[in-house]
Formats: C-alpha cells, sequence, structure tokens
C-alpha cells in the first residue's frame, strides 16, 4: 500500500512537471484540435434520440487554472447553445464539492488557492440530480487507455464519483466521463484504487478514443 501512494506520489510529481514544462505553441495547437473534437462530440450528444430533452445538454465541468487543459471554449460553446452548465465549488468540511450552475463569466469568482469557481449566490444541483446530467468533465494529471485517471490526490472527483453511482443505480442512467488530454499526459497504465473514478472518453489532439 505504502509502495502504491509513492507510485502515485512520483507520478503525480512528474506529470505535473511536464504539463508546466509545455511548449506555449504546442499547448495552443493541442488545444485548438481538442475543442474540435470536444464540439463534435457535443454534437453527437445533442442529436442522442435516447434523450428525455433534446437540443440542449446538461453538462459539468471543473473551471481551468494554470496548466491544465483549458475549458473556456466548453463553457463559451454552452451558454452559446443554451446548455444547463455546472462548475464545482469545493467545500472543506467534510471535503466535497458541489455542483453550482454557472449563466456566464459574472457568475465566476476566484475560490480556494486561487483557483476559479461559482459564486456562493449561483443554484446548487443537489446530488440526486446528477445522473440527468450527460457528460462530466473531469481535470487531472495523466490517463490511460483504459479509462484510468490520476488526478491531484484530495480526492474530490473520486467522492464526486461514488456518491454519483449511487444515484445512478436507483436511477438506471449515468453521465458520460471525459477528460481533456494534453500531449504527454497519456500513460501506459496509471495505478488505480478500486474507489478511484474511471473515464468513459479521453478527448486528445488526435482525436476521442471511447472506452469500453
Amino acid at each position: 500500500m505504502q509502495e502504491h501512494a509513492e507510485q502515485k506520489k512520483q507520478l503525480r510529481a512528474r506529470l505535473r512537471q511536464l504539463r508546466e514544462r509545455m511548449d506555449e505553441q504546442m499547448r495552443q495547437q493541442a488545444i485548438t484540435r481538442i475543442n474540435d473534437g470536444l464540439k463534435r462530440e457535443l454534437d453527437c450528444l445533442r442529436l442522442n434520440p435516447d434523450r428525455q430533452v433534446s437540443g440542449s445538454l446538461m453538462i459539468f465541468s471543473y473551471l481551468s487554472y494554470g496548466s491544465e487543459a483549458s475549458t473556456a471554449f466548453l463553457f463559451e460553446e454552452a451558454w452559446k447553445k443554451g446548455d444547463v452548465i455546472f462548475a464545482p465549488k469545493v467545500l472543506a468540511d467534510p471535503p466535497r464539492m458541489e455542483l453550482r450552475r454557472v449563466r456566464g463569466p459574472q457568475d465566476i469568482e476566484p475560490g480556494i488557492w486561487g483557483i476559479p469557481e461559482p459564486k456562493a449566490s449561483c443554484e446548487v444541483l443537489p446530488p440526486e440530480h446528477w445522473p440527468d446530467i450527460d457528460l462530466v468533465l473531469v481535470p487531472g494529471l495523466g490517463y490511460d487507455l483504459n479509462g484510468g485517471r490520476i488526478g491531484y490526490g484530495g480526492g474530490y472527483y473520486d467522492r464526486f464519483a461514488e456518491c454519483l453511482d449511487q444515484h445512478c443505480a436507483k436511477q438506471g442512467k449515468r453521465p458520460l466521463m471525459a477528460a481533456l488530454v494534453l500531449p504527454g499526459q497519456l500513460e501506459p497504465d496509471i495505478p488505480m484504487d478500486p474507489l478511484d473514478l474511471r473515464l468513459d472518453l479521453l478527448i486528445t489532439p488526435e482525436g476521442i478514443v471511447h472506452i469500453e
């Protein structure tokens, strides 16, 4: 167990360093291609005949910070198309995330550690409605082709996924879990714990990887 934790710690440090040292031109080119893939995926989801409400989507996404893959395009696209989009507000005691609706840039402010988050006045989506979400965009440092992910070590998204699974099991539907993958973030194998969340799709500069 100790060895596994140390392995994850070293992997986080290596991947963080790699991401922060990325050439800016390379990053911008990658983000442009990732956004093209993301737009195609959103358009496909909007046309899905199995959805109860056609047209608009319900999305939950992190607000990007620092060297993370930018989610600015996603928020602008969602607002333009009339989608309902939520972002995480981190709460400390007990450590958890609230999903709060963001209707425009005016709803976002610097939160804990300077990371952008929704204002306290934004409406909260209760956990029993989480299965209604179409797409969840999860931040992270590294990913593999089996849907493995390594985050920042806080466990916020793993706890979110565990709570989401409980509600999805009762309602028989669940959102797609996705990540935006920058060059250098794809690993042969991410060490996973039983409760770590797994992804359904990776949006990379080379295209979209659907994980079975």
